[in-house]
């Protein structure tokens, strides 16, 4: 291993590294909490908090995956871009028209004239020919290869042949020549286990040494480390350019996740050609600590020279006691390592007390001249710590922090500090500082507003809200609130053309996703699904999320709805399912159905079967043992937790405890729904200590990403579906009372029987 001067180039490669990151966070805590199990706090810049941790504030969506209910599927049901945890806006439009959605027997007929005529005789032969492949597919995996054989040659143009010669190919791949998997590959682009067999064809030709081959068809493949780690052993090996190479080797190791074993000998060439210096190790070594991957920081320090692994250790330890670590120090502090060891340690104690973590760096950087990077880094997370934790002395330090142009996350929070202390004019100078483009978006015009109104500027601030509150949106209905205008719903139906909905019925990964819908193996129906759809431009999403809706698959039609540039059609985006038993649950609990759908509608998108990472479950993704102890208290017999997944069951269990949550709130609708979202007790810690706090305050200061935006589309949703119910209008002003400090009570024993 080269090794260099530390110092500069140290801070330098740091620089580098955490620009290439989309997941770096904070030295907090070692538990990532999400979903029901509780959702993580935010905390670095670039956070993506991909299934677990935090999220940025970017505006854009974060994904969160659910899986299907089945534990012997391996595929994530993915989620809508636009549902869960999602930017508050539903949609910014040009548009105002508050039209109501046509009745949806009026929009049924969306196929071509002659294809309706003849859809009697096809049903038929359809029929026929899933039947056949239900029977091929059961004769396959009995072994009977002759019947097998014989009904697949009979299916010749059905849909899913492909899929047949997949389940006949997967484990036969060594044996069949690499022409004929070369032609099945060619002959059907469209469907997504084309993706699968390359994968295994790939890995088996690494076995042989294949290289060739391997190189050729590794083009098509969608990111896989593994298989990249092995492209970059034998490049290197075969290849006489190695700077590329050795760049792209560089770029792979600058992670805070495990790398599979397959990476070892492309980090072992670039270490041997010089390019594993010290400062490099000690870049990934920061990054899996800010990462909070204790485990692969400690194996990095392989790497280093005995004398060096010393203070992977003293990292550790700060990590997990720091305040007994930074009151104990025992070491210089002269290095760049160990200066990284103590900011660290500082901001790690920031998360239980900011006031002891500012104590102390103040301590520090008297005694040790910590000035510059180092300052920048503490004020920044400290502060931010500070802003969650409702500090009172937040604002001042993130005042004293300075942000990088693409800081997104201290610039937003400084904004968010000032509005929980009730600083206006403080809050207003922030706002000035966002890039043009953030100020253009709907919440910080929002909160523009609301800041000039509490400084006297009435008519400036109704000036915001007046065209503010021509948008669909959260901030939009907030606005059209302060000045009493109507609510801009602007549905505007997808119009797909006979010669659209042809060329779309006629893709045959749509057709493959259709029969596998058709025959209710909705795993594969969705992956399916999913592969072609992210291969369509906006408008082709738009038509086939019309598609989707009118063969009843509304998950599907919502999820590819929201990634096309069509978002105005809310009986696509918005359905009205269940609603005999949404209603009468709701009567049942006394709570509105509006609100019910609006939850349910954040929680799974009507993915009936849908299972989060955490283990919530089902339309109203309750936990199992939230489900079992809600199930007891209102007498509903549940044998297991799958039972939770039924869509009566879940929407028994889901309304109850909506009104358990509510009731805890003294019924107040937003504090019930971050508790649903994030749990009694958290909201709890949450709660204003002194005095009241407008309630659009305390929603935009809420810690968590993830719960913050869950009780903003909440309410905006709930907000659609009024207007898709034709319900009595009930203003999100009238929704959102000041909360009172202490404004909750203690949650009932779930386990009693009332």
């Amino acid at each position: 291993m080269t090794t260099r001067t530390p110092g500069i180039l140290f801070s330098l490669v740091l620089l580098v590294a955490f620009s290439q990151q989309a997941v770096v966070a904070a030295p907090g805590d070692d538990e990532t909490l999400n979903g029901r199990g509780g959702p993580s706090r935010e905390q670095a810049v670039d956070d993506t908090g991909e299934g677990g941790g935090a999220t940025p504030e970017t505006g854009e969506v974060e994904r969160t995956a659910i899986t299907p209910s089945n534990p012997q599927q391996e595929n994530a049901i993915e989620m809508p871009m636009d549902e869960r945890v999602t930017s508050p806006e539903i949609h910014e439009v040009e548009r105002v028209r508050n039209e109501r959605p046509k009745p949806r027997r009026e929009q049924a007929s969306i196929e071509p004239k002659e294809a309706r005529s003849s859809s009697r005789r096809e049903q038929t032969v359809d029929e026929k020919l899933r039947q056949q492949y239900t029977q091929a597919l059961a004769a396959l995996r009995s072994g009977d290869l002759a019947r097998f054989q014989k009904l697949r040659d009979g299916l010749d143009g059905y849909a899913l042949q492909p899929f047949l010669d997949y389940e006949f190919l997967k484990d036969r791949i060594a044996t069949t020549p690499a022409s004929k998997l070369h032609d099945f590959l060619e002959r059907n682009p469209e469907a997504v286990v084309s993706d699968q067999l390359r994968k295994r064809w790939l890995k088996l030709l690494t076995e042989r040494g294949d290289w060739n081959t391997f190189i050729a068809e590794f083009r098509d493949v969608d990111p896989d480390n593994e298989l990249n780690c092995q492209r970059l052993t034998h490049l290197i090996k075969a290849s006489t350019e190695q700077s590329g190479l050795m760049s792209e080797a560089g770029k792979l190791w600058l992670t805070g996740s495990r790398l599979p074993a397959t990476c070892e000998p492309v980090f072992d060439a670039w270490r041997k050609a010089g390019y594993m210096t010290t400062d490099m190790v000690w870049a990934r070594i920061q990054i899996a600590m800010e990462k909070r991957n204790l485990t692969l920081a400690e194996s990095l320090g392989r790497y280093l020279e005995p004398s060096e692994r010393v203070w992977v250790q003293r990292w550790m330890a700060m990590h997990r006691q720091p305040q007994e670590e930074l009151l104990r120090l025992r070491y210089p502090v002269e290095t760049p390592v160990a200066r990284s060891i103590i900011r660290h340690g500082v901001v790690r104690l920031a998360y239980t007390d900011p006031d002891e973590a500012m104590r102390l760096w103040e301590t520090f950087k008297q005694r040790y001249e910590f000035f510059g990077e180092d300052e920048k880094y503490v004020l920044r997370w400290v502060g931010i710590l500070a802003a969650q934790a409702h500090h009172p002395r937040a604002v001042e330090w993130l005042s004293a922090a300075s942000a990088d142009v693409d800081d997104e996350t201290l610039r937003q929070w400084r904004v968010r500090a000032a509005i929980r202390n009730g600083e206006w004019q403080t809050g207003l100078r922030f706002i000035a500082l966002l890039p043009e483009s953030e100020q253009k978006e709907g919440e910080w015009r929002y909160w523009k507003a609301r800041m000039l109104e509490r400084t006297g500027e009435e008519k400036a601030a109704k000036q915001i809200y007046r065209v503010l509150a021509k948008e669909r949106s959260y901030y939009g209905f907030m606005a059209a609130d302060r000045v009493g205008q109507p609510y801009a719903m602007q549905h505007v139906s997808v119009q797909a053309t006979p010669e659209e909905v042809s060329a779309t019925l006629a893709r045959p990964g749509i057709q493959m996703a259709k029969e596998l819908f058709t025959l209710g193996d909705t795993i594969a129906a969705r992956r399916q699904w999913t592969w072609i759809t992210n291969r369509l431009n906006n408008r082709e999403r738009a038509v086939a999320a019309v598609l989707a809706r009118h063969w009843g698959w509304h998950d599907r039609a919502i999820l590819t709805a929201s990634k096309s540039d069509h978002l105005d059609d809310l009986e696509l985006r918005f359905p009205v399912l269940y609603r005999d038993m949404v209603e009468a649950n709701a009567q049942r609990n006394n709570i509105e159905p509006d609100w019910v759908y609006g939850v349910l509608r954040q929680e799974s998108a009507f993915v009936s079967d849908a299972r989060s990472e955490a283990g919530a479950l089902g339309l109203m993704q309750l936990m199992p043992r939230t489900g079992q102890l809600t199930g007891r208290r209102i007498n509903l017999r549940l044998p297991n937790n799958t039972a939770i997944l039924n869509v009566e069951n879940n929407l028994k269990l889901g309304t109850s405890y909506l009104r358990t949550v509510l009731d805890a709130n003294h019924g107040h609708q937003v504090l019930a729904t971050a508790s649903y979202n994030a749990g009694p007790n958290r909201v709890r810690v949450w709660l204003p200590d002194n005095k009241p706090l407008d309630a659009d305050a305390w929603v935009d200061t809420v810690p968590y990403n993830e719960t913050r935006n869950y009780v903003k589309n909440v309410m905006a949703f709930t907000t659609v579906y009024a207007f898709r119910l034709e319900t009595a209008l009930r203003r999100l002003q009238e929704r959102m009372p000041s909360v009172l400090p202490g404004g909750m009570v203690e949650m009932p024993d779930l386990s009693t029987t009332p």
